[in-house]
């Protein structure tokens, strides 16, 4: 005697989620460091600042910062910051780093300028075309 199977037989589509996720736990990790970045080195946008309300910070090839010239540590800068910023809050801060200088080395220069309340920041490249 036939007795019919009311139920709907699932494994071979649990076996294709499975399979689908497996697939894309290994592929997103490969395509998020692949991904080949140069970034510009020169630039033909962007205005002219008033020297005035301008301090420029300068970043070695080790990720020092110098200011007027002088070793400045990343504290000091901050403070020295939030001095111009209470004085002028239009103040503005421009960025000068070697090619070379650590990209968490510039991510914490610039960090500890916003936490100075630092509004308006320039990073400054290269001018002319090639």
């Amino acid at each position: 005697m036939y007795n019919p199977v009311a139920d709907i037989n699932i494994v071979p589509m649990m076996d294709l989620v499975w399979n689908l996720l497996i697939v894309f736990m290994l592929a997103t990790p490969l395509l998020e460091q692949t991904i080949d970045v140069k970034l510009p080195s020169q630039n033909s946008a962007g205005t002219p600042l008033d020297p005035k309300n301008v301090t420029t910070v300068n970043l070695d090839s080790s990720g020092h910062a110098f200011v007027n010239g002088r070793l400045i540590s990343i504290l000091d800068l901050e403070r020295l910051a939030k001095n111009e910023i209470k004085n002028d809050p239009q103040h503005a801060v421009v960025v000068r780093g070697d090619e070379k200088v650590p990209y968490g080395k510039f991510v914490e220069i610039v960090d500890h300028l916003k936490l100075a309340g630092v509004t308006k920041l320039g990073i400054v490249g290269i001018t002319g075309k090639s």
